[in-house]
């Protein structure tokens, strides 16, 4: 046997436990997963009839869900819809239409805050009526 051989053993050994110590406290890998807070306001209640007491009519109500993707679950009723939207527009909330819809106005506030596939999201944007509000969104505010 070699009298170098157990010396140069020892010094490929030294020289590899620093990147096995590296490897095994490597940053874990930035996540990956889709978690969004969803909020809709609007639009104003319909009131058949002036309330009885004269006070003016009540807010628009809010709602708010959560959806999560990869896979799709959360208290989102259409949450498999509402994250195939997502991926198809990389996730962006909004995206272009030619969907026609009718002129009333009726305001609808939504709010998309929280991750898509491990970017921050942060939304909020005001549409003139529902029909614009979904013609944009897609299902992704469907709830």
């Amino acid at each position: 046997m070699n009298a170098h051989t157990p010396a140069a053993l020892l010094a490929a050994l030294l020289l590899a436990a620093p990147t096995a110590a590296a490897s095994a406290t490597a940053a874990p890998a930035a996540p990956t997963g889709t978690t969004l807070r969803l909020t809709v306001t609007g639009p104003t209640p319909l009131t058949i009839a002036p309330p009885p007491d004269g006070a003016t009519a009540s807010a628009p109500a809010s709602r708010t869900v959560t959806l999560h993707c990869d896979p799709p679950r959360g208290d989102h009723p259409r949450a498999g819809a509402a994250c195939a939207d997502l991926d198809a527009s990389q996730g962006r909330v909004e995206r272009d239409t030619d969907t026609a819809c009718i002129l009333l106005y009726d305001p609808v506030d939504v709010r998309a805050e929280g991750v898509w596939r491990g970017r921050p999201v942060s939304f909020e944007r005001r549409y003139g009526n529902t029909c614009e509000l979904n013609a944009r969104t897609g299902a992704v505010f469907a709830f």
